[in-house]
């Protein structure tokens, strides 16, 4: 009888931790592309999002950021990892029908124009993705080159559309593995 118990209690600790993690709190994002170094890590430039190794020459503020996902698991919150003016801001992508446009970042309540959309994020696995209003899970990120050897901007293509140089890119929360000999 004490082993029965046991082993209910168990399971019930289990389930229970299984429900309360099914939001991670903290993570980062990396991207990986044919073509690219694999896990670029994305950042914050100038309200924008890049990945890559380091600071590119023509933003004024770039930071990196961890995010965490809302209370409902629908936004995606970035923090800066240093101190800025800022304290969090809410990823957003540009949902209208054909676009292909920049990702990029926004304060609580103010997206910039009526086609950015903050809600809608969530992990799969570690996957990031984002469901449109059709119910429908979509990952259609882009690292498109900028004048800097290695920074790319991050797009999101809503009509499926992507312009010469663009690579396709996941942005995962798994961070690249580092092999040293």
């Amino acid at each position: 009888m004490i082993f029965k118990v046991s082993l209910y209690a168990a399971l019930l600790a289990c389930i229970g931790t299984a429900t309360s993690n099914q939001h991670m709190t903290d993570f980062k994002l990396y991207a990986y592309g044919s073509g690219l170094k694999p896990g670029l890590r994305l950042f914050y430039g100038d309200g924008l999002a890049y990945i890559g190794e380091k600071t590119p020459s023509f933003v004024t503020e770039a930071v990196n950021v961890t995010f965490s996902e809302s209370v409902d698991g629908t936004e995606f919150v970035a923090k800066p990892d240093t101190s800025t003016a800022w304290d969090q801001e809410l990823l957003y992508v540009v949902n209208s029908t054909d676009a292909f446009d920049s990702v990029g970042f926004a304060t609580d309540g103010d997206n910039g124009t009526s086609s950015n959309t903050t809600s809608g994020f969530g992990l799969y696995g570690g996957w990031a993705f984002h469901q449109n209003g059709d119910g429908k899970i979509q990952m259609k990120f882009y690292a498109t080159p900028t004048d800097d050897e290695d920074i790319y901007l991050v797009k999101w293509s809503a009509g499926g559309t992507q312009t010469s140089g663009d690579t396709p890119i996941a942005l995962r929360t798994m961070a690249p593995t580092v092999i040293t000999i």
